[in-house]
């Protein structure tokens, strides 16, 4: 528990947050004094998030929300007022669809996630300026991705509504600065999450291992908490004139010029 207490009094609605970095951003914000709510369309997992986050002694409640939904978001931000009153920092975290290729991308995967990533964070983001506008405004972090920047593997949709988010951001920062919103975003790269260290560190994975040990400069993979510290940071008073600012969280992995990666030696740095 952090010495600090900064978000002591404030709430803190995380979408995507049954797990994996929504989760762990969530459970940084309740550290810090938040009581943080918890959105998700699982249930089950929702349900175990907030009863482990209870576990420990800080403050959780779950919201039932299926943000691929026509007036789902308007509807989350009115239950979390409802059940806290107000809703100071907004995480924008789901993410929907399928890991697919080029000629295997369907329209109706397409479809729901752009509506759960990118159409919903705008509609949540909306509610929350509306409803915090009279009430000393609000901080929202958008989780973007470096497929934003860069091609991966990942999905034309995933790339396409992470490339979204990055000028939402921009926008929201630009028209919601007069009601007193701050709007960042978070860019991960390689992010190992709790749940997938068990299969990274694997007997048979060693070739994978090599390989993002070379790839990156400050060491092999990050992880969740590196992310929740720099949601931490962009929500906090320390970041009062900082919007509209996009920030990548991949050690320094994707600023390299690719083909510098032969003459350079795997990172010595020991993994986080």
């Amino acid at each position: 528990m952090s010495a600090t207490q900064e978000y002591l009094g404030q709430v803190a609605l995380i979408t995507g947050a049954a797990r994996g970095i929504g989760l762990g951003i969530a459970r940084r914000l309740a550290e810090e004094g938040a009581r943080v709510l918890i959105a998700d369309v699982n249930a089950e997992g929702g349900t175990a998030a907030v009863a482990q986050l209870r576990a420990t002694g800080l403050a959780a409640d779950f919201i039932l929300a299926d943000l691929s939904a026509p007036g789902a978001a308007a509807a989350m931000v009115q239950a979390a007022a409802t059940i806290a009153g107000t809703v100071h920092v907004l995480v924008n975290n789901a993410r929907a669809g399928r890991r697919v290729g080029l000629l295997e991308q369907s329209e109706q995967d397409w479809d729901l996630a752009l509506d759960v990533g990118l159409k919903s964070a705008f509609f949540a983001s909306q509610a929350v300026i509306a409803f915090m506008a009279g009430r000393g405004g609000c901080r929202i972090v958008n989780v973007a991705s470096v497929a934003a920047l860069l091609a991966t593997n990942e999905s034309p949709a995933y790339h396409a509504t992470k490339a979204g988010l990055l000028q939402l951001t921009k926008y929201l920062a630009v028209a919601g600065g007069p009601h007193h919103a701050r709007v960042n975003c978070v860019l991960p790269g390689l992010i190992v999450q709790d749940e997938h260290r068990a299969r990274f560190d694997a007997f048979g994975n060693e070739a994978y291992r090599a390989l993002t040990a070379r790839y990156q400069p400050l060491g092999p993979v990050g992880t969740e908490r590196d992310v929740a510290e720099a949601v931490l940071y962009l929500c906090s008073d320390r970041a009062r004139y900082v919007s509209g600012t996009c920030l990548v969280i991949d050690g320094a992995a994707t600023v390299q010029e690719p083909f510098g990666l032969l003459l350079r030696q795997p990172s010595a740095a020991v993994s986080p």
